[in-house]
């Protein structure tokens, strides 16, 4: 309703309707606790029936796994990780993405509050009396000059700004546990390249030795043919051994090279600015013990679970939005201004004018679209469930099955070197018989090949127990972010 030009109480009126639009507007979007769905499973342990807990695991509460890397005791690891961490386009992106995330959330609870403006407006106009049927007045041409601001506010009777604002505030979360579980996989995937490089390295190193080996075996066999002690298809069967050994070299090299290559990938850097350090087995002290959360604590600090509770909770938000989208909106604005046809008059009381107005909006008809919004959402809301179940089962399949593999290749590891002890006292023996003439050239050949495989599968199993390691420190530590970390 228009107000009337010189009435002192107008702008006291206008103010204190701003202040209360503003009070409103303070109102914080919250969304509820956070319930798991139906059917989650909430295991009490990790194994499966018959299976036991590794002697390095140490199931406790408050298990950490911020930089669960340095428990290998390799200053080079540490060191890659951390330049990783740093200089990752990977991680790079995840960040990206959640500064996005916390915008948008920002953005939504903008929209709770009252929106103020303000309007300055110069026009010239022409009055043409003969248009609105005045003949013989003259056309006048005049300025108007107008100073005011505008105040409008959804109040949000049901809701729709606040679950809105509260499922970008969950985007923002989730966005948020996406980027630390990319970290936690960043950090994961370096350490399992640098035990990659090690175990070919070992593995190279393993088969150089057998072909050291093979090139004195083919010297006795050059002898033994000179004096007679030896066919040449017997000579020519070690040189074809020897020939066999050294082919398997290149695709050993290749191997690390590629390695090599994913670990700078990893590190964020090119190649050729950057070298991977040259890891060794050796370089990798295997921890004493890997505390693992409880089953409890998995479900309450994993990344993934917790990126996936703050996507089903977003979902959640935002079916409930989309229930009440339909229902009527109501809006309130306000507006003061000053105008007048000349400059100097402008800011005259003679000059004020204001309006305050209300608008109630319901919808009647709209084609299906509400409904097709709100099952749309309802089963994004089913796809979240979903989700969030199966990231917990897989978080629980993923320690208990990395538990399992370590158990076994703790036995695995202890049995092969007993084979690589076997092995080399074997060798020993028929190369000593060799060059007494006591023994076959071809049964030393023989005993020479176990110890390559023995070598060789030491070497294997090794790298994968440091890899079961790497994966069950990452897997299992709940706490990566925790109070106080940066």
């Amino acid at each position: 309703m228009p107000g009337l030009p010189g009435n002192p109480r107008l702008p006291a009126v206008a103010l204190t309707l701003a202040a209360g639009l503003l009070l409103l507007g303070g109102c914080a979007a919250t969304g509820p606790a956070f319930t798991a769905p139906a059917g989650t499973p909430s295991p009490s342990g990790y194994g499966m029936a018959g299976e036991h807990t590794p002697s390095r695991v140490v199931v406790e509460a408050g298990a950490r796994s911020r930089t669960w890397w340095t428990a290998f005791g390799s200053p080079r690891l540490d060191e890659v990780i951390r330049l990783a961490l740093e200089t990752s386009p990977d991680l790079a992106e995840a960040r990206a993405t959640l500064d996005r995330h916390q915008a948008e959330a920002e953005a939504a609870r903008a929209l709770l509050k009252p929106q103020i403006g303000l309007n300055a407006r110069v026009e010239r106009q022409l009055f043409n009396s003969e248009a609105f049927g005045f003949s013989g007045f003259p056309s006048r041409t005049f300025n108007i000059f107008s100073l005011g601001g505008l105040v409008s506010y959804d109040p949000d009777l049901f809701g729709v700004g606040r679950s809105r604002a509260a499922e970008a505030e969950a985007l923002a979360e989730a966005a948020g546990w996406e980027a630390d579980a990319a970290a936690l996989s960043l950090s994961a995937n370096v350490a399992l390249e640098a035990v990659r490089i090690a175990g070919l390295n070992a593995q190279i190193e393993a088969a150089a030795q057998v072909i050291d080996d093979d090139r004195k075996l083919v010297e006795l066999a050059r002898r033994a043919e000179a004096l007679g002690g030896l066919s040449r298809s017997g000579r020519v069967e070690i040189e074809a051994q020897l020939a066999s050994d050294e082919a398997r070299m290149p695709d050993l090299s290749r191997q690390r090279d590629q390695a090599r290559r994913r670990l700078a990938l990893l590190a964020g850097k090119s190649p050729t600015e950057w070298a991977p350090p040259d890891f060794r087995l050796a370089d990798l002290a295997l921890p004493g013990t890997i505390p693992v959360s409880l089953p409890s604590e998995l479900l309450r600090g994993r990344p993934d679970i917790k990126a996936a509770e703050a996507g089903l909770q977003a979902a959640r938000l935002a079916a409930r939005a989309e229930q009440a989208d339909s229902l009527p909106k109501l809006n309130l604005t306000g507006d003061y201004a000053q105008t007048s046809n000349q400059i100097e008059d402008l800011f005259k009381s003679g000059s004020r004018g204001w309006n305050l107005s209300s608008g109630l909006t319901a919808p009647i008809y709209d084609g299906g679209l509400a409904r097709a919004n709100r099952r749309a959402a309802e089963a994004d809301l089913r796809a979240a469930e979903a989700r969030y179940r199966r990231t917990v089962l897989e978080a629980f399949s993923q320690v208990g099955g990395l538990m399992a593999s370590l158990q076994a290749g703790e036995t695995e590891v202890a049995a092969f070197r007993r084979a690589v002890d076997a092995a080399q006292t074997d060798a020993d023996i028929t190369l000593a018989g060799v060059r007494l003439g006591g023994t076959p050239l071809l049964r030393a050949i023989d005993a020479r090949r176990q110890l390559s495989l023995a070598r060789r599968n030491l070497a294997e199993a090794e790298a994968r127990r440091l890899s079961d390691m790497i994966g069950l420190f990452a897997a299992a530590g709940a706490d990566w972010r925790a109070a106080g970390d940066d």
